[in-house]
This record gives C-alpha cells, sequence and structure tokens, in this order.
C-alpha cells in the first residue's frame, strides 16, 4: 500500500494529506500490552482510520484486529505526525490514547503478537515512532500520580 500510495502522491506534486491514524497505550500493573511486528520491532496497537470512522473507533477497533481485546479508551495523550522518507513508508498524523483492557481474548494477527512487557524490556525495543508516545504517556501518569 505505501508504494502506491506514495506512487500516486508524486504524480499529483505531493498533495495528498497524510493518512489518520490511532493507537492506543495499556499499562497494567507495570506492564505494558504491545505489539511485536513480524520484523520483530515492538509498536504500540493502532492503525489506519477508515472512511466514516472518528479516531476512537479506529482506536478500539485496530486494538481488537491487533490483540483480540476490547479496550476502554480515556485522555488522548497526544497527536504525532510522522514525515515518510522513503516509498515503502507513509506519512502518518497518529492519535494517540490512554486505554483499559475490558474484555476478550488475547490472539495474534497478521500485524504481529500482542506481548506484555515491563517499562525497562519495552524501552529497548520499542520502534523509534513511539517514543515520544511513551514520553507523553508516562509524563500523563506522573501528573495523575500528584494530583
Amino acid at each position: 500500500m505505501p508504494v502506491c500510495f506514495n506512487t500516486l502522491n508524486l504524480l499529483l506534486a505531493g498533495n495528498l494529506p497524510p493518512l489518520g491514524s490511532a493507537c492506543v497505550i495499556v499499562e497494567d500493573s507495570g506492564r505494558f500490552l504491545l505489539l511485536e511486528r513480524p520484523e520483530g520491532v515492538i509498536v504500540f496497537p493502532g492503525g489506519f482510520m477508515r472512511w466514516h470512522e472518528y479516531p476512537a473507533e479506529t482506536a478500539r477497533r485496530e486494538f481488537r484486529e491487533e490483540t483480540g481485546l476490547d479496550v476502554r479508551l480515556f485522555d488522548t495523550i497526544g497527536t504525532y505526525a510522522h514525515k515518510s522518507t522513503q516509498l515503502v513508508r507513509l506519512s502518518t498524523l497518529t492519535i494517540t490514547f490512554v486505554g483499559e483492557v475490558v474484555g476478550g481474548s488475547l490472539k495474534s494477527s497478521i500485524e504481529g503478537s500482542p506481548v506484555w512487557l515491563d517499562e525497562p524490556h519495552m524501552r529497548e525495543r520499542l520502534a523509534i515512532h513511539c517514543i515520544s508516545m511513551l514520553e507523553d504517556y508516562v509524563a500523563l501518569r506522573e501528573r495523575r500520580a500528584r494530583d
């Protein structure tokens, strides 16, 4: 998909907007629910918005598709822009939510395998584009703990 979209964008002189996406950060008992992609990188569960879908709907759908679990969404952590520098990557605008697992059964998908990792192990393998999301989440968590 990235190559086709980016080729079309080149033909249109770069006038296509970035794709919208959403992801969810879930922490439970000091462990984070992440998705281990087939190439080994660790990311927060999430994905691209569909036509006529709100970001929160995208976050819940993608979370369930990738982990098998249902999630309740709370705060929006932030919005993150990623500029593509390769033909095989997409420019995206991602809205990141705080979530809590409320049901379902953990299962793998074509996107990868869900894994629970503590923060130090997660930080060793987290995809570079997820670092700022994690840092903003940690800051939010610390503000809540003080309040």
